[in-house]
């Protein structure tokens, strides 16, 4: 059983713990920045466009994720995807195998944690950990024409599993670890960082590890993964991750010596990442920062728990320094960065009423976060025999979760084997564009759009026969129009938005 220290702040703490429950779906923001479940985000820009590549959760655990995919935009509100980004492995595929025991296992191949991207040589370079079904890993180096793929192997032509026809294409991986992340430093030379606090210089062409490994020294002890590199004002940077889950939190170490080190702790707070009730945050985690170009401003994305497990989604706030160079803790919330964005998109036509088959009922979401490692906001460490702190939120699938603008609630149907969701926009208008941003879209979905101008009589806009790895579905050309319904045909029967212009 646990024991609480209880107080006023505590006391305080709950209560809007409680009210964030009530009121989670209707807080908007441009946190989550996805409309969809990703995790592990690393953000660059190329050519005045941004990427941002992810692990594509589908609320399947850890034991099957969706391809990998890389999310683009032109200026990080609208954001979209088209493929797998590495279709030289089939990863909707099961494969059978014996574990240690003999016992007959199924499992799959997944994609996690992609690294900072590189353009070197001409193309575009990125390490990422590929797990084989039997939950071998390695951080594999991989290459692009282009930012959006597709990548290849460099070490070869594959990952493979029980295929001996391939025999002699396996690819090596750089390190035989997860969480592989980049750094090169102004002089051109290029590390690899990866979990359990490791790091080493990389041979020129990237595809090796050369001289000795090194294990940053930090000052606080356990495990950790999902560590990143970067330098500013001559100081290196090492952020390493400390539990995970809905306890994640982010520490971080300083050093001017060089990229191996040594390290040594801030003068002030060195968690720098960490939940927030009161602002609905839990469990920030496993990301990478961002320098927005020509500012000097930077940005931590990150993962947040979501709804337990691998329901997790993108968020982002802003990172900023002190005066030494030592990291501000950063303020955790759901309003994200939109102070720093320009919609570049017209403007949307927002639907008067909403209406859809069947809806999913209100759900509690329950976790506990431990404060034994840094305390949360408004929550002191805890003492020796202190516990935890139980928070809680409400989900729900209503149909206005699709057009309220927020990328963190959705309509999502309760069993209807065939779905559909009704905007009303009040009066005739005469409309460009509907973009449908599905739950778990790189799944894959089948639907059908149809319009009227007096919900009576129905017109066929289009009909998607064939699912395919992208988001946002789009219907174009749609014309006048009062209402507009879509049937999910296939796949997870849910949501993020539905974006008219």
């Amino acid at each position: 059983m646990c024991n609480y220290r209880l107080s006023k702040s505590f006391f305080i703490t709950l209560l809007l713990t409680i009210l964030n429950g009530v009121c989670y779906a209707q807080q908007l923001g441009f946190n989550p920045v996805i409309p969809d479940y990703s995790a592990d985000p690393s953000v660059v820009t190329f050519n005045g466009v941004y990427y941002l590549y992810g692990t594509s959760d589908i609320d399947r655990k850890l034991d099957r994720m969706g391809p990998p995919v890389v999310w683009k935009s032109p200026d990080m509100i609208n954001w979209s995807y088209s493929g797998n980004i590495l279709p030289v492995i089939d990863w909707s595929k099961p494969y059978n195998y014996k574990d240690r025991d003999g016992a007959p296992k199924t499992g799959y191949f997944r994609f996690w944690a992609p690294g900072k991207v590189f353009k070197k040589d001409g193309a575009y370079q990125m390490f990422a950990t590929i797990v084989k079904p039997n939950g071998q890993v390695g951080t594999y180096l991989l290459t692009a024409p282009i930012p959006e793929g597709p990548f290849h192997f460099t070490n070869g032509t594959g990952v493979y599993f029980n295929e001996p026809e391939k025999a002699g294409e396996e690819a090596k991986p750089v390190a035989n670890d997860i969480d592989g992340d980049p750094f090169v430093d102004d002089d051109g030379s290029a590390y690899l960082v990866w979990r359990k606090r490791n790091i080493s210089k990389l041979s020129p062409d990237w595809k090796t590890l050369t001289g000795d490994k090194v294990i940053i020294q930090t000052s606080r002890a356990g495990y950790s993964e999902g560590p990143f590199l970067f330098k500013r004002k001559g100081i290196y940077y090492y952020v390493y991750t400390l539990s995970g889950g809905s306890n994640y939190v982010y520490a971080y170490m300083m050093s001017k010596a060089g990229p191996l080190g040594p390290y040594s702790a801030p003068a002030g707070p060195d968690i720098i990442l960490q939940s927030d009730i009161a602002a609905n945050v839990w469990g920030p985690g496993h990301g990478n920062v961002f320098e927005m170009p020509g500012t000097g401003q930077y940005v931590f994305f990150y993962l947040e728990y979501g709804n337990g497990y691998t329901t997790r989604q993108v968020f982002a706030n802003k990172l900023d320094f002190n005066a030494d160079g030592t990291i501000k803790p950063v303020k955790v919330n759901r309003a994200g960065i939109g102070a720093l964005l320009k919609n570049s998109y017209p403007a949307a036509i927002k639907p008067v009423a909403v209406k859809a088959s069947d809806s999913r009922p209100d759900s509690l979401i329950k976790s506990v976060i431990d404060t034994a490692i840094s305390g949360i906001a408004g929550i002191a460490p805890r003492d020796k025999g202190e516990g935890v702190v139980a928070v809680e939120r409400t989900m729900n699938g209503k149909p206005e979760n699709a057009v309220d603008g927020n990328y963190g609630t959705f309509w999502m149907a309760a069993g209807d084997t065939q779905p559909w969701l009704e905007a009303d926009l009040g009066s005739v208008k005469k409309v460009n564009k509907c973009e449908l941003y599905f739950v778990a879209s790189t799944l894959g979905h089948t639907w059908k759009l149809e319009k009227s101008t007096d919900g009576k009589k129905w017109l066929t806009v289009k009909t998607n026969t064939e699912p395919a790895v992208r988001s946002p579905e789009v219907a174009a050309k749609i014309g006048s129009a009062r209402y507009l319904r879509v049937t999910v045909l296939s796949g997870v029967p849910g949501l993020w938005e539905m974006k008219l212009h």
